[in-house]
């Protein structure tokens, strides 16, 4: 982001169960981005399971129990189920392992499978061996589904599983979006090793992030206008599903507005980084998702020789503009020559959208949703055009005014602003 701080399931879803029944339960909310649910309860079964991988042993099958052996890591029992309602869902799925070691499952959604890709909706599910404290059932948030008719994969991994039946529980209910934003991983390939769904009620996870004001005092090398707190539930807070990072117009340490700037405790070298998020639209609003080396702080300075990753920046004078970039010693926004992207998604400060950074140690891919508009490959020319065969972390921000957000002036009558965040997962190889 335009260095906005220097100056810026085989493991659960093999869950195949002949009968496998699958419960939507959705439950009367409101939040934002929700609509007030009318019906109370929702049932889709699947008959029985209509094709497997054909290298999976059918042990026993009676009504809703079926159970398996694989023969090897690439074993699923597919289902055919229809979901009538767009949301987020808890899966649990019930299944009794029969061997000592805990086995892997995870649930793909092949959906229509029009693009030929694998959409892992659950990440691995782990289901405890013989001996353990395993309660009988395991379940992840989360997954996001639209109405439609789904092709359900329950994969194994590896194991002797019973499989006993699959539940979504509608967590909430989401407006259908014009863009699809399943998270588009291959369960070959992907697995969840981070997230972050907000479901909680109240300040951010402290085992998760850490409040970041190291740069208030210097406005944070880019004479941003607000200060950012700690702890402080006006500025950051969970509810409805969701974080919301606000920016208000007050006088707090000699600024005149307070926000929020989250980093997140953990980094990570490489993989799939994805957030999905709405933005805030007042002008002089800044929001930005981006990523730092993992032990930096502003006060180290040595920018931008260290790097910086922005997924997403967005100025309010500007709606609906979404800017990636990678900054370096050689490529920086002060020479104008950083490497970035730029692409127009209407509605992006009306609904939420994804914003996904794939990386490796070749190349930089940058999406909002299916698009990918930010490419930038190694050049192979060494840290100074490269810094990026290291951990970075994650940093979520609603930053006022600054270099870049103030060049049209900031509204005061348009605070307080909020950018809201649906989730943040964080995937890697396997």
């Amino acid at each position: 982001m335009l260095y906005r701080t220097i100056h810026k399931g085989v493991a659960a879803v093999l869950y195949a169960f002949s009968l496998l029944t699958l419960s939507v339960v959705i439950h009367s909310c409101v939040g934002q981005n929700e609509r007030k649910m009318e019906t109370p309860t929702l049932t889709v079964e699947a008959e029985s399971y209509i094709s497997n991988s054909g290298n999976i042993d059918i042990i026993n099958e009676k009504k809703n129990v079926v159970s398996v052996q694989t023969k090897d890591n690439d074993s699923w029992l597919c289902y055919k189920i229809n979901i009538p309602v767009t949301g987020r869902y808890n899966i649990r799925l019930y299944a009794k392992n029969s061997s000592e070691k805990q086995a892997v499952c995870w649930i793909e959604d092949n959906i229509d499978n029009i693009d030929g890709r694998v959409y892992n909706v659950s990440g691995n599910m782990l289901i405890g061996g013989k001996g353990s404290d395993y309660p009988g059932f395991v379940q992840k948030d989360g997954a996001q589904l639209a109405p439609s008719t789904h092709f359900i994969k329950l994969h194994i991994e590896k194991g002797a599983v019973i499989f006993d039946k699959l539940t979504f529980t509608m967590i909430r209910e989401h407006e259908s979006s014009p863009v699809i934003s399943y998270s588009k991983t291959d369960g070959k390939d992907w697995q969840l090793v981070w997230n972050d769904e907000f479901n909680g009620l109240g300040l951010p996870d402290p085992t998760k992030w850490i409040y970041d004001t190291a740069g208030n005092a210097a406005s944070w090398g880019n004479n941003e206008a607000q200060c950012y707190t700690i702890g402080r539930k006006e500025n950051a807070k969970v509810e409805n599903g969701s974080l919301a990072i606000t920016a208000i117009k007050e006088d707090l340490e000699g600024k005149k507005y307070t926000s929020a700037r989250l980093i997140s405790k953990t980094a990570w070298q490489y993989g799939r980084i994805e957030v999905r998020a709405k933005l805030p639209k007042g002008r002089g609003t800044w929001p930005a998702i981006w990523m730092m080396p993992g032990g930096w702080s502003f006060k180290d300075g040595n920018w931008p020789e260290v790097g910086e990753i922005d997924i997403l920046e967005h100025v309010g004078y500007d709606l609906n503009v979404i800017h990636a970039s990678a900054h370096s010693k050689d490529y920086q926004w002060q020479a104008g020559n950083q490497k970035t992207g730029v692409i127009t998604v209407p509605g992006a400060t009306e609904n939420f959208h994804n914003y996904i950074l794939e990386w490796s140690s070749e190349i930089l891919k940058v999406y909002v949703d299916d698009s990918c508009y930010f490419t930038y490959k190694n050049e192979g020319f060494g840290e100074t055009k490269w810094p990026y065969n290291k951990p970075f972390y994650l940093i979520l921000n609603l930053a006022i005014g600054g270099a870049w957000g103030s060049v049209k002036g900031i509204d005061d009558a348009a605070f307080p602003q909020t950018m809201y965040v649906d989730y943040v997962r964080i995937y890697q190889k396997k």
